[in-house]
């Protein structure tokens, strides 16, 4: 009995140090933490963008750059939303999608925000030219939808992004916000290097 009792409490330990070690690959929300790949759904594993250790801003502000622009999530709220730029920040449709537009065999084809300094690493930006600038659309998100807002977002994308926080600038004036954006960045697996080649768009094949 004694030994039984000593098994069980081993097989416990072990159960319970499984989960802690499962709760540490996802943010509080539930964005990925480690960014493993699938291969098969072109996804991030668990369904959600990675997290990247960036602290999220407090007061949540959302920028939208792409469909956000027009097509907010309904958790958004009633909060209040504005046209704001971001800088150093380029918008490019390079990136490979798998459940938005496209499948896993045919993926489309959907926009990310990289920054100049990716950019330069790439081999695709020059240092020292004017830095890039993006309009985008700022979202207000109350305290009490933070939460929800955030696990809506991870989920929508999961293709390959991840999280980054920027300044934006609202365009009616003010003080610059800090904001949270999602970036498919190059070293994700759906990223297509081939779309930021000014000759891509003569190729109609990278679009079938």
């Amino acid at each position: 009995a004694r030994a039984l009792t000593h098994f069980l409490a081993f097989a416990s330990s072990r159960s319970s140090m499984a989960a802690s070690m499962a709760a540490m690959s996802t943010s509080a929300s539930g964005a990925a933490m480690d960014g493993e790949w699938d291969e098969a759904a072109g996804v991030w594993r668990g369904n959600r963008a990675v997290d990247a250790g960036v602290e999220v801003p407090d007061p949540l502000v959302i920028f939208g750059y792409g469909s956000l622009c027009w097509r907010p999530e309904p958790s958004f709220g009633e909060g209040a939303s504005y046209p704001c730029r971001v800088s150093g920040w380029g918008r490019f449709f390079a990136q490979r999608s798998t459940d938005h537009r496209g499948t896993p065999k045919s993926p489309g084809l959907v926009a990310t925000m990289l920054s100049d300094a990716q950019l330069e690493a790439i081999g695709l930006r020059e240092a020292g030219v004017p830095p890039s600038s993006t309009i985008g659309m700022g979202y207000e998100i109350a305290t009490e939808s933070a939460e929800g807002v955030l696990a809506d977002l991870d989920f929508r994308e999961k293709g390959g992004y991840t999280r980054e926080v920027v300044l934006v600038q609202p365009l009616a004036g003010g003080e610059p916000v800090k904001a949270l954006l999602y970036s498919a960045t190059p070293d994700n697996p759906n990223f297509d290097k081939t779309m930021l080649d000014p000759d891509a768009v003569r190729d109609d094949s990278l679009f079938r």
